[in-house]
């Protein structure tokens, strides 16, 4: 589904300085697979994955998707950022209808569609509020069905749970999980949460320290549909989360010494 081959990323500061901030990156991520990126910060995580969604160019390398090379942000790829990105001046229904509209999907189709996408997250009754009158958790929410509302085959997500509390983090990890049991799309999530990491994935793909370069990749053995009040009393869960976190602060230490 998506090929990453030798990919390097530069950056000039401003004092005309040349940074690396990730070093020949070879990853390939199977369709339908759910897959994140872990790493400390400054690590380029979430600089890879703004490359696989077009919104970056690689300085060395390329992403391809499907076998098409990306060169520039496409209906392929659909993202979610911490910030939600919600447009203040639309309801929440127009903010989830508004992707399928500028794909040309005429408006009273997109507005049903989005009806039936809040239904799904849990806000029909707010489908006529507008952002501002929405929970930190409810803005996550209209932000994720916004995007899964237009069904790219590619789900981006760059820690969209890491502004919440600890509660509503919970919920909405569950509740991902569900969705994408149903949707089954590729999805690559970004995080520098362990157990979140864990809780989630497929694969997980560790970073080093900047430059961020593949530290290993850990294959997450563990049933599905997961639920976390059984994953806790699980052994297997419990090994995945002590390696990932050794790996992870040894790696960070590495990276700084």
């Amino acid at each position: 589904m998506i090929e990453i081959a030798g990919v390097s990323k530069r950056f000039e500061t401003s004092r005309g300085h040349s940074h690396l901030a990730l070093k020949e990156i070879d990853l390939q991520i199977k369709k339908g697979e759910f897959v994140s990126i872990l790493g400390p910060s400054g690590c380029g995580k979430s600089t890879l994955l703004y490359m696989i969604g077009g919104f970056e160019s690689c300085s060395e390398g390329e992403i391809r998707i499907e076998g098409e090379r990306v060169e520039r942000p496409g209906p392929k790829c659909g993202p979610v950022f911490q910030e939600y990105a919600l447009f203040p001046w639309k309801s929440v229904i127009n903010n989830v209808a508004y992707g399928m509209r500028e794909q040309g999907v005429p408006k009273a189709v997109a507005l049903e569609r989005a009806s039936q996408w809040l239904s799904r997250v849990k806000l029909s009754e707010y489908a006529n509020f507008y952002p501002k009158e929405l929970s930190g958790g409810m803005k996550q929410r209209a932000a994720i069905a916004r995007t899964l509302a237009y069904e790219p085959a590619v789900l981006l997500m760059d820690e969209p749970f890491g502004a919440l509390d600890a509660q509503t983090k919970l919920s909405l990890q569950a509740e991902l999980l569900q969705l994408w049991e149903q949707l089954r799309n590729t999805v690559v999530f970004v995080t520098h949460g362990v157990d979140e990491a864990v809780y989630l994935s497929d694969r997980v793909i560790v970073l080093s320290g900047s430059p961020g370069e593949v530290l290993e990749i850990v294959d997450i053995d563990l049933p599905r549909p997961r639920v976390r009040a059984d994953l806790l009393k699980n052994s297997a869960y419990q090994d995945y989360v002590i390696y990932l976190e050794d790996l992870f602060f040894n790696g960070l230490k590495r990276s700084v010494s």
